[in-house]
């Protein structure tokens, strides 16, 4: 559903307006929430049940996307009700991330974490597969009600499965300080700092969202303009990504090692950068599909190994408040989603793209070379063996 918003949305918005800087502020207020909030999230998923806050937030999602399906249906939705409804959902993403997860490394314990994890990122990276191309066949056809009264039932039943599931033993942090969000993200960096491993993860994660991803709130935009296709089409783009992402994250699944971990990381972005500044200048759309094929599993390296080395080198009682920290990260996005519409609105969306994918290329490149140990790192083994005797 979140695949299926973005590309429903992103299309809606750009009819209605006709303007890319407010496809892009829409994508911000969906990722702004993660950025203010994820360590806070983080702090409260280590001390509560995981299970009852992950299903409350996908409940309460779901009674977002019935409001907003009731305001599309009855013809009163202004862009200002998307706006809102678009940070009420960024505000239940962002407690996903840290909180599902740190339940994924509670559950398989820490010598099939990379399998988990991998898994995890294939059945994510499947729904980018499917989600494009419902939104496209949605808006080409039922109108985008259809994406919300999708979103809700689907959010509905995740609710009811999150609350059935068993109860997993954690271990909870002490009481201690309480502090507000700069206090938390201040525990977090205690351990995070101390790694250098975890810092240049950090480093190049904050790069590829600001720098990277973006590029996914203009697909509805270059696909309009330039590449002249309609709603169907555009889902199938971003679908292409969603394949080449599944079957990367399944080979990673099947083959990666804690010795190459951080490898599979840093060319994997690199070569992600690479796919979309070529994406930005291809002419045709039958160009462009190949291209974000290779881009969605070149991407695979990146976000499957994120998750994986951050949890790897992290102690158990600390794990969700890193993870929080590793969201406030991926939650730097907005500020890349208002750059490349302001850009687009200047110098339009393909070349918006392609000077900040070059950017994120270049700024990987120099973290990289500042850092040359790490293409050759492995995980925190201090910390994975005092996890397994704990």
């Amino acid at each position: 559903m979140r695949w299926m918003e973005t590309v429903a949305l992103g299309i809606f918005v750009f009819e209605l307006t006709g303007s890319p800087f407010w496809v892009a502020v829409v994508g911000f207020l969906r990722m702004i929430p993660m950025l203010l909030l994820g360590p806070t999230i983080g702090l409260i998923s280590d001390r509560v049940n995981r299970k009852i806050l992950m299903g409350s937030t996908l409940g309460t999602l779901s009674g977002v996307y019935v409001v907003m399906a009731l305001l599309v249906i009855s013809g009163r939705i202004e862009l200002w009700h998307i706006c809102i409804g678009a940070t009420l959902a960024g505000v239940m993403w962002a407690t996903d991330f840290p909180v599902r997860r740190a339940m994924i490394g509670d559950a398989v314990g820490q010598d099939r974490i990379s399998t988990a994890i991998g898994i995890d990122m294939a059945s994510s990276n499947f729904s980018r597969v499917i989600g494009p191309l419902g939104a496209g066949a949605f808006l080409a056809t039922l109108g985008v009600e259809a994406a919300y009264i999708t979103g809700a039932v689907l959010f509905a039943i995740g609710s009811m499965l999150a609350f059935s599931l068993p109860d997993v033993e954690h271990v909870r942090r002490p009481a201690g300080s309480d502090g507000g969000y700069f206090a938390n993200l201040s525990e977090g960096l205690k351990h995070v700092r101390a790694d250098q491993i975890i810092v240049v993860t950090l480093i190049i994660t904050i790069v590829m969202n600001i720098f990277g991803f973006p590029y996914q709130h203009m697909v509805p935009v270059i696909g309009a303009e330039t590449l002249q296709v309609g709603p169907l089409l555009i889902g199938v783009l971003l679908a292409t990504e969603g394949i080449g992402a599944t079957t990367g994250s399944l080979v990673i699944a099947l083959k990666a090692r804690p010795g190459g971990y951080t490898k599979i990381y840093s060319v994997g972005s690199v070569l992600f950068l690479l796919a979309i500044i070529s994406f930005s200048l291809a002419p045709s759309f039958w160009m462009a599909l190949p291209i974000l094929l290779i881009g969605g599993f070149s991407m695979s390296g990146f976000a499957t190994m994120q998750s994986i080395i951050v949890i790897t080198s992290t102690p158990t009682e600390i794990r969700g408040r890193v993870l929080g920290v590793l969201a406030a990260s991926i939650g730097t996005g907005p500020i890349g989603a208002l750059l490349v519409g302001g850009m687009a609105v200047w110098w339009g969306a393909n070349n918006a793209v392609t000077i900040i994918a070059i950017a994120g290329l270049i700024l990987t490149i120099i973290s990289l070379l500042i850092w040359p140990s790490y293409l050759r790192g492995v995980v925190n083994m201090r910390t994975v063996k005092s996890d397994i005797r704990d």
